[in-house]
């Protein structure tokens, strides 16, 4: 399996000015996003070979979703240390809370799209997330490509159970990419008005 490494652009800054308390959940955020890539791959791969079978898909799936929420929660845990809010690290450090997004736009209101855009991120995901690590499950469901449909082949997720309209099952390896994107992205921006 491909395994994907920190981004760069982290590593370079650890590489810099060396691994402080606050970089350590930065390059967290960085090494979730590795995991999140890597589940994306393994499900695309799969795609062509077909080899992979239902319980590893789910495997995937779940590896990618849990390693999506861990970004977001890595992030917020950076922001607390490195915004000096002195808040515990427990349930209230989290970017999905609107309490938490007020502590840090009140140190730095520049920051307000990007932590909305993660809280949302955060909120969405844990929809997926709590399904499937204390509910029923996720009903992942293997499509095979139609080109009379534009459908791509590939693992979809059905978020809605298997009893659910197909035509709105989600391609996993899009929706898992895209979360790391937007991610990533918002990490970024927010690094680049805090240093």
């Amino acid at each position: 399996m491909k395994t994907f490494d920190v981004p760069q652009w982290i590593t370079e800054l650890l590489l810099a000015n060396g691994v402080t308390d606050d970089s350590y959940h930065l390059y967290g955020a960085g090494r979730a996003l590795g995991f999140v890539r890597m589940a994306a791959r393994v499900l695309d791969e799969s795609d062509t070979s077909e080899k992979l079978a239902l319980k590893e898909a789910e495997y995937h799936t779940y590896s990618g979703i849990s390693a999506s929420r861990t970004a977001i929660d890595a992030i917020a845990s950076w922001l607390n240390i490195r915004l000096s809010l002195g808040l515990e690290f427990n349930a209230q450090v989290n970017l999905s809370r609107k309490e938490f997004r007020g502590k840090v736009l009140k140190v730095n209101p520049a920051l307000n799209d990007s932590v909305k855009d993660l809280g949302e991120l955060g909120k969405l995901i844990d929809k997926f997330r709590q399904r499937a690590q204390h509910r029923e499950g996720l009903a992942i469901i293997h499509h095979r490509e139609s080109i009379e449909k534009g459908h791509k082949g590939g693992w979809y997720l059905a978020p809605e159970g298997l009893s659910g309209n197909r035509i709105d099952d989600l391609l996993l390896t899009e929706m898992i990419l895209s979360w790391a994107d937007e991610i990533e992205a918002n990490l970024r921006a927010i690094h680049k008005r805090l240093v």
